[in-house]
């Protein structure tokens, strides 16, 4: 799934690069597209399980400026019983900007749990 999302001016620094910070942001909003393909975050939630991160890296490879409309594309690296790791490619145009990659762990009243189908379902 690819997420077109634009850099606002609050998320820029004095030079108008995105900082270094809101690309988690930018991940959190293209896996909530993602989410939101496979049924979204409500159903996650009647199903009584729900998120937390566990692990989460970024390589940055070019600025992302102000005016910019990045393609996030969302995919999953791994599928595992528990947990599902992610990977969040931000291209501008054909330039790679940058790629990043977060470990969600599913739990259930403060313990991991297994991963609902919704989650291990292919896009």
């Amino acid at each position: 799934m690819i997420s077109h999302l634009p850099v606002r001016p609050r998320h820029c620094d004095a030079q108008a690069m995105m900082h270094a910070a809101r690309y988690y942001e930018y991940f959190e909003d293209a896996f909530l597209d993602w989410l939101g393909a496979r049924g979204g975050y409500g159903r996650l939630r009647q199903e009584g399980a729900d998120l937390v991160v566990k692990a989460s890296g970024c390589e940055h490879h070019a600025p992302a400026r102000l005016g910019d409309v990045l393609a996030v594309e969302s995919a999953p690296a791994r599928i595992g019983t528990t947990s599902i790791t992610m990977t969040f490619t931000m291209r501008r145009e054909d330039e790679l900007v940058a790629v990043g990659t977060i470990t969600y762990v599913c739990v259930r009243d403060g313990r991991a749990t297994p991963l609902p189908a919704m989650l291990r379902a292919p896009a």
